[in-house]
């Protein structure tokens, strides 16, 4: 396996309630909004997002 681990943080999955969530960033709009917040929850692997602004 060589996939790149990803960091784990502090993120309630809306699925399990689990607290731990694997995450990344994506900047899928403009250059001048925030970048898309990914996480991924370590017990489920529900995936989820949040839009920064």
């Amino acid at each position: 396996d060589d996939s790149i681990p990803m960091p784990v943080t502090k993120a309630s999955c809306p699925k399990c309630s689990n607290n731990d969530a694997y995450y990344w960033t994506v900047q899928t709009r403009r250059g001048d909004e925030g970048a898309t917040e990914f996480y991924r929850c370590t017990k489920c692997k529900h995936t989820w997002r949040n839009y920064g602004g």
